[in-house]
């Protein structure tokens, strides 16, 4: 076994340990599920691995591994399904491709950590989706936030700068203020930081700022020639350094409110109507408990086939 291919195994132990953070047992996710997907409550084996609609992404990907080690990475799709067909006696399902084709390229590009639009397919793959590369499919943010969890076990990368402006985007469509984790790495865009210059009152946006007064130091001066860069005389007189950060959204009430119930059962918050901060809790309790659900499948269907994920044949 190849060392890469020992890297994944060891992953596998490690996925196999992956808890629930809170029970998601008769959450109103659950309900949503298993209303969507019928299937959803009947295991996953071997003999229905490649058809059964509630799959996990990462069990398809140890399959594929234990099968035919780390070349099925780099093959053409009909290529792995011939061979799937052909080793497994088993028909492919829409959805199982789908998520085939999202962990291929998960592995072998960095697509997913480059441009916000490849990431937009992955989620939407990991999430047992079809993506449509015609179309735009914003996830929604139980989508964002198991598809980040399920990721950071396949690969880690860090996400550049266009793609976390574009999932902040989708966190702040939702009218959410305070991301936990998985999406604890976007809290600065959701927050939204800006400084304020306490010498002229310029605003300007601080994410990518370098710390200095546009205005006071002579960023737009004509005599610079648009060149952005501060002028050297202004900068040396101390001007452009007197600021102030301003979060546009302040996390502070939710994050506060997200420490009392994070561990708890949804049915088991009280949630008050009519208050902001608990209207962004309980679309929080919502992600959380679908991301456990997740993590309930995978930890579930890795059990269930772990001797053959194991076995020498």
């Amino acid at each position: 076994m190849g060392q890469s291919e020992q890297e994944f195994y060891e992953r596998l132990q490690g996925a196999e340990k992956t808890a629930p953070t809170a029970p998601s047992e008769g959450s109103k996710m659950e309900e949503e599920i298993l209303k969507a997907d019928p299937e959803a409550g009947t295991p996953v084996t071997i003999r229905n691995l490649f058809t059964h609609g509630e799959a996990h992404p990462i069990v398809l990907d140890f399959a594929l591994l234990r099968a035919f080690g780390t070349d099925w990475m780099f093959w053409e799709p009909e290529t792995i399904w011939g061979e799937v067909m052909r080793t497994f006696k088993s028909s492919i399902s829409e959805h199982a491709r789908a998520k085939i084709n999202t962990i291929k390229t998960i592995h072998v590009a960095d697509g997913p950590w480059e441009h916000w639009q490849v990431t937009e397919k992955i989620i939407q793959g990991l999430n047992g989706n079809i993506p449509h590369w015609d179309v735009q499919q914003v996830p929604t943010l139980p989508q964002l936030f198991a598809a980040m969890d399920i990721l950071e076990k396949i690969r880690v990368r860090d996400f550049h700068d266009e793609v976390r402006a574009y999932l902040a985007a989708v966190v702040l469509n939702e009218e959410v203020t305070f991301v936990p984790p998985p999406l604890d790495f976007l809290q600065l865009e959701v927050s939204r930081p800006t400084y304020r210059c306490k010498d002229c009152g310029n605003v300007e946006n601080a994410l990518h700022h370098d710390g200095l007064c546009s205005s006071c130091t002579g960023k737009f001066d004509p005599e610079q020639g648009l060149s952005m860069r501060p002028n050297p005389e202004k900068l040396a007189a101390g001007r452009g350094k007197n600021l102030e950060m301003v979060l546009t959204t302040n996390p502070a009430a939710v994050a506060k409110r997200w420490v009392e119930v994070m561990h708890k059962p949804t049915h088991e918050v009280l949630l008050l109507e009519d208050n902001e901060v608990d209207a962004q809790i309980g679309r929080l309790l919502d992600s959380r408990d679908y991301t456990n659900i997740r993590r309930v499948q995978l930890v579930d269907q890795l059990r269930s086939l772990g001797s053959w994920l194991r076995s020498g044949g």
